[in-house]
């Protein structure tokens, strides 16, 4: 069932050309080289030379901290989780070894996915609203991934090596000003820095997109998901194209031509066409985005109702809209309406992590604290590694006065985690809660360092370190940590 909200207008954001640039500039200043480990396929000693695997983690890790701190995020632990499981379940049926990710879901309505060097995978929340289907989705992300494993990426530097540091420096910075809310200055200044280099110096070639949607295409089939929604997929975008004035950001950096599309098709069609149903998951993810925008036009509510007299009481699409319409009265606040519609569907599968947080979602809205732990409880301690449900109890506890059993939680969590800034977040919330004004410094020394500001991170661990100055162990940890955060400021100087 598709269900979609009103016209929402394409915005560039010029992600894949923040990829190049920065990579480049971090490229071109001292970075430690080490041998090449990896096990991905040979690519010749040009490419080796020009960038190891060890230098694009390092790079990449530190270029997702400046996007961090450029760009709007979504904080929805539910979408992060259902987005990181479809990047690893394809990633593990891809060529890429021991896969090692960051997930990012940016919250622009631009269709959008890239993975840049470091594992670090992104999708715009607009890929999500315009893919009908997950498979439709994970042709986009299989793509991106193809890209990765084949290290297209090393490839274009090894190409060219006197790339334009004043360019890319330039556009670096219209991309953060932009980001910033300076956006006409921001557009006006990309605008001049791509009227003096042509388009090609910030895209893939022709090569390695045909080369990734042959790998992409080949890790959708050995994951089960049906290859023909990657052509399907692109003759969609090219209407979509067609029928705005603004080109889909992915399109840029990905053209769709007949060609294209006829080609995917040709190997999909070697493969058979799957008729399998969607996944539930999916599109139950995907209403907790549709109904955020639907919000802002006002209609979501008419909308799921309206559904729901098309659709048969009981079957999945009947429920996807039932919670739709949960999560539509939610976000205008009728809260008793919104526990009407999604009660009925918990009490009929209890286990389902969609219904217990779109009903803690609305606790939390009330302050019924108590309510969302006694409903955790149970689901908690039978999935005690499930990422949303961690979250949600201990924003609950938190919420509730009890900010000790939060901070046990979410401490393991951060082991586990230690790139999560939604962690750390609400650890600073829980530490406060307690007073413990130690644990406020490292956990928002964190937070600031995934944010891409060092400079106020080594501030608050320092005042850490003025607090344990008597206990030498744990003084010893936080002057480890200043030391590794100075040496990732170092490495992001260029």
């Amino acid at each position: 069932m598709q269900i979609l909200p009103r016209k929402i207008p394409f915005r560039p954001t010029l992600l894949r050309s923040l990829v190049l640039a920065t990579g480049l500039l971090l490229l071109g200043h001292g970075m430690p080289v080490a041998a090449d480990e990896s096990p991905l396929p040979e690519l010749g000693d040009s490419v080796s030379a020009a960038v190891t695997p060890e230098q694009e983690f390092k790079l990449g890790r530190n270029w997702l901290r400046q996007l961090r701190g450029a760009t709007p995020l979504v904080a929805d632990p539910l979408v992060q989780d259902y987005v990181e499981h479809l990047i690893y379940r394809l990633a593990f049926h891809s060529p890429l070894t021991n896969p090692d990710f960051a997930v990012i879901v940016i919250d622009d309505t631009d269709i959008n996915a890239f993975a840049a060097p470091g594992g670090i995978v992104g999708v715009n929340v607009g890929l999500i609203i315009y893919a009908d289907s997950e498979a439709e989705m994970s042709a986009v992300l299989a793509h991106e991934l193809g890209h990765l494993s084949q290290r297209h990426f090393a490839r274009s530097m090894a190409s060219d090596k006197n790339s334009q540091w004043l360019y890319l420096g330039a556009l670096l910075a219209s991309i953060v000003v932009a980001t910033k809310g300076n956006s006409d200055a921001g557009i006006a200044m990309a605008a001049s820095t791509q009227a003096a280099m042509a388009q090609k110096e910030l895209s893939f070639s022709r090569a390695d997109e045909q080369e990734a949607d042959r790998v992409g295409m080949q890790t959708l089939v050995d994951s089960g998901i049906d290859p023909h929604a990657m052509p399907e997929f692109f003759e969609r975008l090219q209407k979509q194209a067609g029928e705005s004035l603004s080109m889909p950001e992915f399109l840029q950096d990905h053209p769709v031509t007949e060609s294209r599309i006829a080609d995917t098709l040709n190997r999909a069609n070697k493969y058979p066409q799957k008729l399998a149903l969607d996944s539930f998951d999916y599109q139950a993810m995907r209403q907790r985005i549709l109904t955020t925008y639907y919000e802002q036009s006002g209609n979501g509510v008419l909308h799921y109702q309206q559904a729901l007299k098309e659709l048969n009481p009981g079957s999945p699409q009947y429920n996807i809209a039932e919670l739709g319409l949960g999560l539509a009265e939610y976000q205008v606040h009728h809260y008793a309406e919104a526990r009407k519609a999604i009660e009925p569907l918990l009490a009929a599968d209890p286990a389902r992590v969609d219904y217990l947080a779109a009903l803690s979602d609305i606790d939390l809205a009330e302050h019924k604290y108590a309510s969302v732990l006694a409903r955790l409880e149970k689901p908690l301690t039978l999935n005690p590694d499930n990422y949303p449900l961690i979250m949600y109890y201990a924003q609950a506890s938190i919420g509730n006065g009890q900010p000790k059993a939060a901070i046990d939680l979410l401490e393991a969590e951060a082991r586990e985690r230690p790139d999560d800034p939604q962690i750390w977040q609400l650890l600073v919330d829980a530490y406060t809660g307690s007073k413990n004004t130690l644990g406020i410094y490292r956990s928002r020394a964190e937070l600031y360092y995934l944010y891409g500001n060092e400079d106020k991170a080594l501030e608050q661990l320092r005042m850490a370190a003025q607090q344990t100055r008597e206990d030498y162990p744990l003084n010893a940890k936080i002057q480890r940590r200043m030391r590794e955060i100075q040496q990732a400021k170092a490495d992001a100087k260029f």
